[in-house]
């Protein structure tokens, strides 16, 4: 049997207040998995063991990578096999100044979750 392509799902998190590149990250793995509905993996392919008969590959796209802990999305996918990896992108526009203080960073996060299932 052979890993396959079965579902590629894309999330976008935001972390509106802080710049906090592994909240984003987090909100937009938990959109990217919400929009997928894998019935599928277990009616179709027979799947019963998701760690070894299925896995996931998550490409996490942050404006600061150095900053992002892929542990973040394989955690919060821990009843996958989940292979992440941290790339340059997303976005970084100016924020608001709220109650006198500066200006924050809003942090924008994208993950590409791409579902692999043997068959």
């Amino acid at each position: 049997m052979a890993m396959k392509r079965l579902i590629i799902e894309f999330g976008q998190g935001v972390d509106m207040h802080g710049g906090d590149q592994n909240n984003a990250v987090l909100k937009a793995t938990k959109d990217a998995i919400h929009h997928c509905c894998m019935a599928g993996v277990s009616e179709i392919f027979g799947i019963t063991d998701r760690k070894n008969q299925a896995y996931i590959k998550a490409d996490i796209y942050a404006p600061h990578p150095e900053e992002v802990d892929p542990a973040v999305v394989t955690d919060y996918l821990s009843w996958w096999n989940v292979d992440a990896e941290v790339h340059q992108g997303g976005a970084n526009p100016e924020g608001i100044a709220l109650n006198g203080k500066p200006k924050t960073e809003i942090t924008i996060a994208i993950v590409a979750l791409t579902v692999y299932v043997d068959v």
